[in-house]
């Protein structure tokens, strides 16, 4: 009867000694990358390049990942009219807010998708003007390196609102930007 007792209980320890987690868990995902942009509008061209600060926040289980994904950016956007090639630069901060999903492969990489419920862009001359819309982002990583990942992500960002000092109106044809972003990400499994 003890022998059987002992034998169940040495038999339940080594389950929980020598099974594989499921690793699950909290994703938090700091990143730093760089930023290259463009759009049409109007007969205007536009064009910026800048570092961008961001993160993903979310859970994750059996390779499936999902959450919150917060990026912010400042950069000198260009302007430069189609018709009279005359170019001006402004200074614009950028934040985006999105939910994301994704799926870590079993092959060193990762992809993953992003909605962009919210996107703002500010300019910096008085009155300011600010810009509000969405978009979405597609990404991959490459995750053979210990501890980071290396990404690139296409982002299609559209803002189809203005809001100038105090007054909102809708911005037709919206203002459309395409984005390249590289960056380099810490995912942390807690």
């Amino acid at each position: 009867m003890c022998l059987t007792k002992s034998f169940v209980l040495l038999f339940v320890l080594s389950l929980f000694i020598f099974s594989e987690q499921a690793h699950s868990g909290v994703l938090v995902e700091p990143y730093l990358g760089y930023q290259f942009g463009s759009g049409d509008r109007n007969n205007n061209d536009y064009s910026y390049n800048s570092p961008q600060l961001g993160g993903r926040f979310g859970y994750q289980f059996l390779g499936f990942m999902g959450g919150l994904d917060y990026s912010m950016s400042s950069f000198d956007l260009e302007t430069t009219n189609t018709v009279t090639n005359a170019t001006s630069k402004t200074d614009y901060s950028q934040n985006q807010l999105g939910l994301f999903a994704g799926y870590n492969l079993p092959i060193m990489l990762r992809a993953w998708a992003t909605y962009f419920i919210s996107a703002k862009l500010e300019d910096d001359i008085a009155p300011i003007t600010e810009y509000s819309g969405g978009g979405y982002a597609l990404g991959v990583g490459f995750t053979g390196l210990p501890f980071i990942s290396l990404n690139v992500e296409y982002r299609s960002m559209s803002y189809d609102e203005q809001e100038t000092s105090g007054v909102t109106s809708a911005v037709s044809p919206s203002l459309d930007f395409s984005e390249v972003f590289f960056s380099v990400s810490l995912p942390l499994d807690l």
